[in-house]
């Protein structure tokens, strides 16, 4: 059983020490971008719009529609769906640094009436039941500490018939990582505060949200949409890694390593990037009680 305390300071000091990395390589976005036609012909920023459009197309928002941003990081997703296609979000994180951010964006974007944000685990809210006409996490529900916890919590505070979306990744089962695979994995997991990835399998990760309570559950694989993204930082990290991995310094450079060698098991089809969607049943009024 994870210890909760223990895994949120973990989370909290993975963001803080990747906070300057993310900002000179993504611009501060903590997710990947969507290329349409599986190749690099668009800009990073480009790719990253074009997968919170995506994000917005798959919780079908509509004016006024009231959101939970669970895991908001810097609040560039929130920012972008609120201006774009005025929704009301609300976005939370564990990481300090990160609410003052997403509070600055909003104000300069001029949306700061629309949206709020709070330091609150998304795992464990302060919400009533049924609030939220959307849920989402974008790559964000892999650093739960408790899958079933988070998911059965979202069901708590989703209105019936809500949406439910997922951008996340997924693996593939133990057996199918060589032994260099396996270590290299467990190291960027353990590093990175990935929580939850150990339950996000190719193939049970949708049965998981069944039997947390959710209906119509659908599962994209977008991976070779995201795969440029994922080449592209695997070409900046290149260089550096080959001093990285000469001197066994991956636990100090965990994001380097991650460049290299998530791109690997991308590329063998270990490593997937999927869009998980799933329904509140519309008889159910609350979702399992505090």
């Amino acid at each position: 059983m994870i210890n909760l305390n223990q895994h949120h300071k973990k989370v909290i000091s993975y963001f803080k020490e990747s906070k300057l990395g993310y900002d000179i390589v993504l611009g501060g976005v903590k997710h990947f971008g969507f290329y349409p036609d599986k190749t690099n012909n668009i800009s990073e920023k480009k790719a990253q719009e074009l997968m919170q459009d995506l994000l917005a197309e798959r919780l079908e928002i509509k004016n006024n529609q009231f959101i939970l941003d669970a895991g908001c990081g810097q609040g560039f997703a929130s920012t972008y769906l609120v201006k774009k296609y005025n929704c009301r979000v609300i976005g939370i994180t564990i990481v300090p640094f990160e609410i003052m951010k997403a509070r600055r964006l909003a104000e300069k974007l001029m949306v700061s009436s629309q949206i709020e944000y709070r330091l609150m685990d998304y795992s464990n809210t302060e919400f009533e039941d049924n609030t939220f006409d959307s849920i989402y996490a974008m790559e964000s529900f892999v650093h739960s500490p408790d899958a079933n916890a988070t998911l059965k919590e979202f069901l708590r505070i989703l209105k019936p018939e809500g949406t439910l979306a997922i951008f996340d990744y997924t693996i593939s089962n133990d057996k199918e990582f060589n032994c260099y695979e396996k270590k290299m994995w467990d190291t960027i997991v353990e590093l990175t505060a990935m929580g939850s990835i150990k339950s996000m399998r190719h193939d049970s990760f949708a049965i998981l949200l069944k039997k947390a309570g959710f209906e119509s559950v659908t599962r994209e694989d977008i991976s070779g949409n995201v795969l440029p993204s994922i080449k592209k930082l695997n070409k900046l990290a290149k260089i550096s890694y080959i001093f990285v991995d000469s001197l066994k310094l991956h636990r100090y450079f965990i994001n380097v390593t991650a460049a290299i060698e998530v791109y690997k098991l991308a590329e063998k089809g270990l490593f997937k990037y999927n869009i998980f969607t799933a329904k509140k049943p519309r008889n159910q009024k609350s979702g399992f009680s505090k």
